[in-house]
């Protein structure tokens, strides 16, 4: 078993950077479901789809279709994600007829080949050839047709994902300096600390390893589960439902997730916050000392805020590998149990 201090400092950093990354995704949902940017953004990706002119017009009466305004938080608003099997459903219900009574495979075939029954149904010549493509696949199946039309509308919405992720860069990089600079997480003074004291380094590190051993066996996936922080724990609550904005954070859960957050690492022995320890002591110092010491504690807030840029499911993987080295050498542990949906994690308190 590793008992380097190097390794006992890399697992707390990469715990300290993977709990505040899931505080700041927390505030950019929030903010984006506020100001209702990533509505506008999934509206314009679906607008876009197919890149042809009447695919918009089918794109409005798709929005408009109970599948999609359910998922609404109020008339005027947008949703912010739309699931795979909601959006299939209502372009399907385009292929419904006068009665309301959805098409057979072969009535759907019609509207796909016909000229004159696709230009009554509004479906242009290019829209016509990707849905006889996946008519194709289905091989007469009415299900599998839907499935392809999930298919295809998951592989484009990883792609706008993808685009909307990269232009939030600025908003989340700004929200996290806030959050480092509001909880004064500075990756200097804590790596300053607590090699300074590797007795605590050591027990902060066996006190986070528990944790994420714990939390591993209860089957967490950074994509689908979150993690609750309370003062000295965390809880697992598995497969949450997809982001909508009906369920999108709300400041009180934001502002309860920072306080939280907090308390769990100083509880955990992490040095953040804005404590006379972890503050630059200016007293009877000169300008070009008091200067230097200004800016070790900008440079700290700041890499801690770089590194908050690369996600909470990275830190949560490096993480993991650095909890095998640090075990390597123990006898393989039983299998982990059955997930269940919440699970609470207890942290032995520093001091």
């Amino acid at each position: 078993m590793f008992n380097s201090p190097i390794i006992d400092l890399a697992l707390t950093l990469s715990f300290t950077y993977f709990s505040l990354s899931l505080t700041v995704s927390t505030i950019h949902e929030y903010l984006s479901a506020l100001l209702n940017k990533r509505g506008e953004y999934l509206k314009n990706a679906i607008d876009c789809l197919l890149f042809d002119q009447d695919w918009k017009k089918i794109a409005e009466k798709l929005y408009n279709n109970p599948n999609i305004t359910s998922l609404k938080k109020d008339l005027n608003s947008l949703p912010s994600y739309i699931p795979a099997g909601n959006f299939a459903a209502a372009l399907m219900d385009q292929f419904k007829d006068d009665k309301n009574i959805i098409l057979d495979m072969n009535k759907i075939r019609d509207v796909l080949t016909d000229d004159g029954i696709a230009a009554q149904v509004g479906i242009s010549a290019g829209i016509r050839k990707l849905l006889l493509n996946f008519y194709e696949r289905a091989q007469g199946d009415l299900q599998s047709f839907q499935k392809q039309i999930e298919t295809f509308y998951n592989s484009a919405m990883d792609r706008a994902s993808g685009v909307y992720k990269r232009s939030s860069q600025l908003i989340v990089f700004i929200i996290s300096v806030v959050i480092c600079a509001s909880l004064n997480v500075d990756t200097i003074n804590i790596v300053n600390k607590l090699w300074g004291n590797q007795e605590a380094l050591k027990h902060t590190a066996d006190n986070l390893q528990t944790v994420v051993k714990q939390v591993n066996e209860k089957g967490y996936n950074p994509k689908t589960d979150t993690i609750k922080f309370e003062a000295s724990k965390v809880t697992v609550i598995k497969n949450i439902p997809a982001d909508t904005s009906k369920n999108a954070p709300n400041a009180k859960k934001v502002a309860q997730q920072i306080s939280t957050v907090s308390t769990f690492l100083v509880s955990s022995g992490i040095p953040v916050g804005w404590t006379a320890q972890n503050t630059p002591d200016l007293k009877d110092k000169t300008f070009c000392q008091s200067l230097l010491s200004l800016l070790t504690k900008i440079t700290g807030l700041l890499l801690t805020a770089i590194a908050l840029m690369l996600g909470a499911p990275f830190w949560f993987d490096l993480i993991n590998k650095i909890v095998s080295l640090r075990a390597a050498g123990k006898k393989p542990e039983e299998e982990a149990t059955t997930p269940t949906k919440n699970t609470t994690v207890t942290v032995k308190p520093v001091g």
